[in-house]
């Protein structure tokens, strides 16, 4: 009989023993697929962070005229960082007169935005985009300009900011 109840409390202790190193293991798997899921969470943010400030500046992009260039070259600019920036605000005089000369206007909107990579800081964009131009050379008449936009984007102080504006084919 104590051999019996020997034999019988051996099993209990090493059924607590399985079952405590059981509820470890599943702790361990929680909390990696809670981890997995916060990681694939900021990677999606990061993509709708980059997706938007994309389709922004590409918005911005293809929308400029004669009449509000300043305007409109301000709006480019408030997008990009680096040399872009510095295009859309240091030759913005020289870009004006070129608009207002050949009485350049287009227009657009964007029809499809798509991530290529992203990383922590680093992304790049495709952008096409359905619009019109107009100016000296089509007679003042919309003519159609559908884009193939790569945008390279960075980010700067927790924005997302395009460092780059690339006419693809």
């Amino acid at each position: 009989m104590r051999e019996a109840r020997e034999g019988l409390s051996l099993a209990l202790w090493v059924l607590v023993g399985v079952l405590a190193v059981a509820c470890a293991v599943g702790g361990i798997q929680v909390a990696q697929a809670h981890d997995a899921r916060a990681r694939d969470a900021a990677q999606h943010a990061r993509y709708d962070a980059t997706l938007d400030a994309a389709t922004a500046e590409a918005t911005a992009f293809v929308n400029v005229s004669h009449e509000t260039a300043e305007a409109d070259l301000a709006r480019i600019a408030a997008g990009a960082t680096g040399p872009l920036k510095d295009r859309y605000t240091e030759d913005v005089s020289r870009i004006v007169r070129s608009l207002r000369r050949d009485r350049t206007a287009t227009a657009g909107a964007v029809v499809w935005a798509g991530v290529v990579r992203v990383d922590d800081s680093n992304a790049t964009v495709l952008v096409a985009t359905d619009g019109t131009r107009e100016d000296r050379r089509t007679q003042g008449e919309p003519e159609e300009r559908d884009l193939r936009l790569r945008l390279r984007l960075v980010e700067v102080d927790g924005t997302w900011l395009t460092s780059e504006i690339e006419v693809v084919d």
